[in-house]
């Protein structure tokens, strides 16, 4: 008996060189590939929000983060390295590299692990390994200074301490394990909230798992108290973190109310887990990949169920054991996966319908499950520890070899645009930075929007002063510019010759586009002499003698309620091609209406017509507070080659729910008509 045991392993042995060697080699090309041009780009936002938050003491950081919408963990990270690495962009990235690196080593010990109670546990290992190692989403994500790839390695290895707790023999061991989950848990929730979905997604499994494992035997006990114990230890280490948590659940206003588009979102998650879209391929092209990923999925749990469960003399050998506390058999390992995907996708997107922030990126941390999926399918279909050549399993075979060419050359495509492509660059802050910092001149000024910004201009530009628009360390949507911004600006531009303007989500924080309206009337503005992606850049001239009004001050008063809802206040002779007309906010409108703006010349004939929002196209009226007074400026519809001479211009508010406009109230509050009529202008030709 002896000899035989140790002809087995002398047997095994090459083959267990042989995995270690190509483990090694997977784990050499993730890193290889996340240090690949690691500080090439500049900083966006976010991870500038990072330095910001990184370059702090521990109390500030720690009440910054308090009010922000993620937690401290990882912050507390950057800021122990930074302080001996510095806080250049490689170096502020080098922590999600080297995350984004383990992810591939965890999830080749997960997949080691889960799929231990199939036929394919080796193979599907190195190939999880292998997808995880050049997956768009995940190189992306490691070479972002931000929490996702530890998010996400975190979150694999929970999931890995969980099933050697519930698979140990020995209650010494089961208590170490359960320690170990309890300790990588507390520090996934201290890494983002929305890791409590895939622990009630743990939770559940392993429920679920004691509860037919005590129909089939006596119930293990020790192991529910243990599991109760790391629960209850979970609970006890966030404790200090809950008060935070509530305080962001019920104030967090960084987007806008209205309804989840839930089609749209599920779209965004299948093309941002498979391809990485937006960010390393265009949404138009990960779609078309869609049904390729479809066709490996279904293809590789249908391998998995026919050819992944072990043989019948495996399973009658680990009968002859000693049972561990919880046995687990190939159907928990579905079942594992199942829950791994879906509750963290339905929590996500339940939390998205009360206020709907979403972005994909918050669903990353189960994107393992569709790689260990794939992996396992793929593993049964080739079949590597059979040393059969019939010819059913070589047509296995290559179907398992087309199927890793397929997905290798879809991560190929989307690596390439990320390192390749100029259309994936990130936000050109550092760019931006040094064109200002080359044309501005000692008598002009340099305004910021969005406010909220300011850590990203300030690690690129800090010597530069700016005037930030509006004034908020974190984005609130109710905090848009208006008329009160008149008094900033006067203030900030006194004696100023000119103004540089760097705009970042001006369409959420100056909806109504305010500031252009402002600048419009206190001088010119010129051309810049080159763009940057995702950030605009202009530049105004401005009048010695320029007036920045704090409330609406119309060239021409004309005044008219609609239906209640909107009081017309006045309007501006035309200027440049579009005409500014003012608006009041009388009650809280949860419709979205709309204006209907014709233009007629002097005999009143129509020789033109344009329809939108009020106050421009991202500030829809159910965004509108009571009393809340706009401006909008329109384009004037004026066709080519109409003459020069008298025009007017008519007015009707509308909706889906009353097209042909909302009454015009008249001082006894009867209904007086549909529109109104202003002017006459004169049009120059």
């Amino acid at each position: 008996m002896t000899h035989e045991i140790e002809r087995r392993e002398g047997e095994a042995r090459p083959g267990m060189h042989l995995r270690r060697l190509l483990l090694l080699a997977v784990l050499l090309l993730a890193f290889a590939v996340r240090m690949h041009h690691l500080g090439a780009q500049s900083l966006w936002y976010d991870e500038a929000v990072t330095a910001h938050v990184g370059s702090q003491g521990i109390a500030e950081l720690t009440r910054w983060t308090a009010d922000d919408i993620q937690p401290p963990l990882y912050y507390y990270a950057v800021a122990g390295w930074t302080c001996l690495a510095g806080s250049g962009e490689w170096a502020l990235r080098f922590p999600s590299a080297v995350f984004g690196t383990l992810i591939a080593a965890a999830l080749y010990a997960l997949a080691s692990r889960l799929f231990a109670h199939t036929a394919v546990s080796r193979t599907a290992a190195l190939i999880a390994g292998a997808l995880a190692a050049i997956s768009p989403l995940y190189v992306y994500y490691a070479q972002e200074a931000r929490m996702y790839a530890l998010l996400t390695f975190l979150g694999i290895l929970a999931g890995y301490a969980l099933l050697r707790a519930m698979e140990a023999v020995r209650a010494a061991d089961a208590a170490r394990w359960w320690v170990a989950f309890a300790g990588v848990s507390a520090a996934m929730l201290y890494t983002h909230y929305f890791g409590v979905f895939l622990l009630l997604a743990y939770g559940l499994f392993f429920l679920a798992i004691w509860i037919l494992s005590a129909r089939q035997r006596t119930p293990a006990w020790a192991q529910l108290g243990l599991a109760g114990a790391s629960g209850a230890a979970i609970v006890l280490l966030y404790v200090p973190w809950l008060p935070a948590v509530l305080a962001r659940y019920r104030l967090d206003r960084s987007y806008w109310q209205g309804a989840l588009k839930l089609d749209e979102a599920l779209r965004h998650v299948a093309t941002k887990f498979t391809t990485g879209s937006p960010e390393t391929m265009l949404e138009s092209d990960a779609i078309r990949l869609l049904p390729l990923f479809g066709l490996a999925l279904i293809t590789a749990i249908v391998a998995l169920v026919l050819w992944g469960r072990p043989p019948q003399g495996v399973a009658a050998e680990e009968q002859s054991r000693k049972f561990p506390r919880l046995r687990l058999t190939f159907w928990s390992t579905l079942l594992f996966l199942l829950l791994y995907f879906a509750v963290p996708v339905v929590g996500v997107l339940a939390l998205a319908s009360r206020t709907p922030k979403f972005n994909a990126r918050y669903l990353m941390l189960a994107s393992p499950a569709l790689w260990l999926l794939l992996a396992g399918g793929i593993g049964a279909l080739a079949d590597l520890q059979s040393g059969s050549q019939e010819a059913r399993l070589t047509a296995r075979r290559v179907a398992a070899a087309l199927l890793l060419l397929a997905l290798g050359a879809a991560s190929a495509w989307g690596l390439h645009n990320w390192f390749s492509a100029l259309s994936f660059t990130k936000a050109q802050w550092r760019e931006a930075a040094a064109t200002v910092r080359a044309q501005i001149t000692p008598g002009e000024a340099l305004l910021l929007v969005s406010g909220h910004a300011w850590p990203a201009w300030d690690y690129y530009a800090h010597d530069i002063p700016v005037v930030r628009l509006p004034n908020l360390d974190v984005l609130d949507i109710d905090a848009t510019l208006g008329f009160d911004t008149g008094a900033v600006l006067g203030q900030a531009l006194r004696g100023k010759t000119g103004a540089w303007v760097v705009e970042w989500q001006s369409d959420t924080v100056d909806p109504a586009g305010f500031l252009s309206y402002f600048l419009d009337r206190a001088g010119t503005e010129d051309g810049v002499s080159r763009p940057f992606w995702q950030l605009a850049l202009r530049h105004w001239q401005l009048q010695p003698d320029a007036t920045y009004p704090a409330r609406p001050q119309p060239a021409h008063v004309d005044g008219a309620n609609y239906g209640h809802k909107l009081a017309l206040l006045g309007w501006d002779d035309p200027r440049r091609g579009k005409m500014a007309v003012y608006w009041q906010a009388l009650n809280t409108m949860p419709d979205d209406y709309k204006i209907s703006l014709v233009l007629e010349d002097a005999r009143g004939v129509e020789v033109g017509r344009w329809d939108g929002r009020p106050a421009g196209y991202g500030f829809p009226t159910n965004r509108w507070s009571p009393g809340h007074a706009l401006v909008g400026r329109y384009p004037l519809p004026l066709p080519a080659g109409a003459p020069a001479g008298e025009y007017y211009v008519t007015l009707a508010v509308y909706d889906d729910s009353a097209p042909s406009g909302l009454d015009i109230m008249d001082v006894a509050d009867n209904p007086a008509g549909k529109r109104v009529r202003l002017g006459p202008f004169n049009v120059a030709k």
